[in-house]
């Protein structure tokens, strides 16, 4: 009698345990929480090496999926970064900083300070010299800046601030493909999404902060927006 009043008394202990664990997050069936665990390789674990690839083919999966929601299908975005000269990257990093300045007027709704902006992406895209460039990293620059210099001369015909949004919504897709194929300022800058821009199509743009401020509502709905990639 006691050994079975002792099993019950330890089924019953061990249940309520189980059920700690559970609410607590000691135990959990949802394979998302659980942590990533490492593959071994044919030599043991696995090595440095291979969890950068693991994780630089993620990130690639990762941009290419945000990519086909763009309107632009057919922007170049290389595979892989290409590896641009020490020059060359400051270049092209002028051309981001233009762009910010841009997405900064627009959130303000200063039109002034927009096209001062169109006009000054338009001088540092320009003054990339494409000699330093080659192979693929060349198509994909040529391409960027044909499609670059025609949303620009576009918008500067333009006069009100919609419209001009609009096209700085073209310029963000184009931005992204830059910024992903040739690694420019890395850690620094994130992906976000509007759902609600231009009548519930919704458009992505390019930030240098975590703070949402939307450039295509400006004050009247400045927050409406997620991250959706971490470069």
């Amino acid at each position: 009698m006691k050994t079975k009043k002792s099993i019950l008394i330890a089924v019953i202990t061990s249940f309520i345990i189980a059920l700690m664990l559970t609410s607590c997050g000691g135990r959990s069936d949802n394979k998302e929480k659980e942590s990533p665990r490492l593959m071994p390789s044919e030599h043991g674990s696995m090595t440095e090496s291979q969890i950068s690839e693991s994780s630089s083919d993620n990130m690639h999966k990762q941009h290419n999926n945000l990519a086909e929601n763009f309107v632009h299908k057919d922007i170049i975005i290389l595979d892989e970064v290409y590896p641009v000269k020490e020059q060359t990257q400051a270049e092209l990093d002028e051309v981001v900083d233009s762009y910010l300045l841009m997405k900064d007027a627009l959130v303000n709704g200063d039109v002034a300070a927009t096209d001062k902006a169109v006009n000054l992406m338009l001088s540092k895209i320009k003054a990339v010299k494409p000699d330093k460039l080659d192979g693929e990293g060349l198509d994909a620059w040529k391409d960027h800046i044909r499609l670059y210099e025609d949303k620009l001369k576009e918008m500067q015909h333009v006069n009100g601030l919609e419209e001009k949004r609009s096209y700085f919504g073209h310029l963000s897709e184009i931005m992204y493909c830059t910024i992903k194929s040739f690694g420019l300022k890395e850690g620094n800058l994130y992906a976000i999404y509007c759902p609600m821009a231009f009548d519930g199509k919704g458009a992505y743009w390019i930030a240098e902060s975590k703070t949402i401020q939307n450039p295509y509502f400006g004050d009247k709905m400045p927050t409406c927006g997620e991250i959706k990639e971490e470069f």
